[in-house]
């Protein structure tokens, strides 16, 4: 008798795969009937409104959109409980990035159904962790030194991580070189290294963290000296204490602020130089530019000690070398995730590798190019004085309503939500709309999208 190794866990006979082939053709079919905008239906708009009451009173705070799913959409819409659908240019702040009901996504739902638990541990794990961790240190592992891979719960909590692997190896030189208007997060710890006040008010100061000007997109060719003279002020100051240089490539909550290759390459240079690690956290831009990871869009996987993943990988953790690889007893933690958010992992990061998604001429590259130049015949049509900015990167694109007043954006984005396009807010003086692009757009799509921002533009309610 021969037996078959499985690649996956689970139970699996030709009879439960005949109910898994009927049952994802059926869902597919029928989340595929969600292709176009729409309003609420009257006769749910009551009941959307007392599950909304329900849902703010139990948490104790409004909600930003008067937004709960009903777990109905496909590729680029979603549905809300009244009814109405709206494009999805959000994706839970990065996660979705192939969109509504995907294919992949039904089908790790579907085969995490046949496993025996839902949670995927440290302790007892499950071969599908396997697999994810090799699909993506092998993403990795040709050009940069990073071999190891430590699942987490989140992406706040994979910069935790992080943390703590550069701190043990460091010791006692504790303190964190972050960037101005950075964003880690929402833990303990990743507050403190987060460059806005107001998120941690009433909160101890816990971590010793320095900021460094980031790359300046209104003066390129001078950023590079400022952020090194910056960069050398903070070293005389404290000399020999620092651990590590923690940078997003591209900054997501400041707005889509990022910088050229030979930026990142001098200030690489300059902490390499000082014994500093360089961390780069791309728990927003994963999966998002012209490569894989962001790093590896500019060429920089030589200089990588350290990268934090999270959201679009639908798995959550740190990769590192091996000289960055803890003692026994450091990490550990109860989950890895729960086991349809790793399949989604293995199978993501395969899809996005084996499909025409990077490069010059892939998916991605495409989307930018056609997003900035409809922004730029929008700039045309609606005047400079309404549209004042619009840039990006990859899947990342931002713009700013006049002279990106925080309270006119807020107010833009909720009349776009209005109108059928969920974005969101970044930044502070400016603030920008944000678009996190799903990758099932299509020029009809994108077309229809850019109407309903027009429309948008040319109203008064948001002035």
């Amino acid at each position: 008798m021969t037996t078959t190794t499985k690649t996956n866990s689970g139970v699996l006979s030709s009879k439960i795969q005949e109910q898994i082939d009927q049952l994802f053709s059926t869902i597919l079919s029928e989340q595929q009937k969600f292709n176009t905008t729409k309003s609420a239906d009257s006769d749910k708009v009551d009941f959307f409104k007392n599950k909304l009451d329900s849902y703010t009173k139990n948490r104790g705070r409004e909600f930003f959109y008067n937004y709960i799913s009903s777990g109905r959409g496909h590729g680029p819409f979603t549905e809300l409980l009244d009814g109405s659908v709206k494009y999805d240019l959000i994706n839970g702040i990065g996660v979705n990035l192939l969109g509504h009901s995907h294919p992949l996504m039904i089908k790790a739902n579907l085969e995490a159904a046949t496993v025996d638990t839902v949670m995927c541990g440290n302790l007892q794990t499950y071969v599908d962790a396997n697999e994810a961790s090799i699909a993506l240190v092998n993403s990795v592992k040709e050009k940069s030194r990073l071999k190891h891979f430590w699942f987490t719960g989140s992406g706040g909590c994979a910069n935790d991580l992080a943390l703590k692997l550069i701190w043990q190896k460091k010791a006692p030189k504790y303190n964190l070189i972050a960037f101005k208007k950075a964003f880690a997060g929402r833990t303990v710890a990743t507050q403190d290294i987060t460059d806005k006040p107001d998120f941690r008010e009433g909160m101890p100061k816990l971590l010793n963290v320095f900021y460094a000007p980031h790359f300046n997109q209104k003066n390129p060719d001078t950023s590079l000296e400022n952020t090194l003279s910056a960069l050398n002020d903070l070293w005389e100051r404290n000399p020999d204490s620092f651990c590590a240089m923690m940078i997003e490539l591209v900054q997501g909550e400041a707005g889509f602020i990022f910088g050229e290759k030979k930026f990142y390459e001098g200030i690489f240079k300059w902490a390499k130089e000082k014994g500093i690690y360089i961390w780069i956290d791309e728990v927003q831009t994963f999966g998002r530019t012209k490569e894989l990871f962001a790093f590896q869009a500019f060429g920089l996987d030589q200089h990588v000690d350290m990268v934090t993943v999270a959201k679009a990988a639908h798995i959550c953790g740190a990769l590192y070398t091996e000289e960055l690889n803890p003692k026994p007893g450091l990490i550990a933690g109860t989950f890895n995730g729960s086991i349809a958010s790793i399949k989604m992992g293995q199978k993501t990061i395969n899809y996005l590798l084996n499909g025409n998604f990077y490069g010059e001429n892939g998916k991605i590259a495409q989307l930018e190019k056609k997003f900035l130049e409809k922004f730029q015949q929008l700039q045309t049509s609606v005047g400079k004085d309404k549209l004042s900015y619009f840039g990006g990167i990859g899947t990342m694109i931002s713009f700013e309503v006049r002279d990106g007043n925080k309270k006119v954006t807020t107010n833009f984005a909720k009349k776009l939500f209005d109108n059928g396009v969920i974005a969101f807010t970044a930044g502070q003086d400016p603030a920008r709309i944000r678009f996190l692009l799903p990758l099932a757009l299509t020029d009809e799509h994108i077309n229809e999208i850019f109407t309903i921002v027009e429309k948008t533009f040319n109203e008064d309610s948001w002035t």
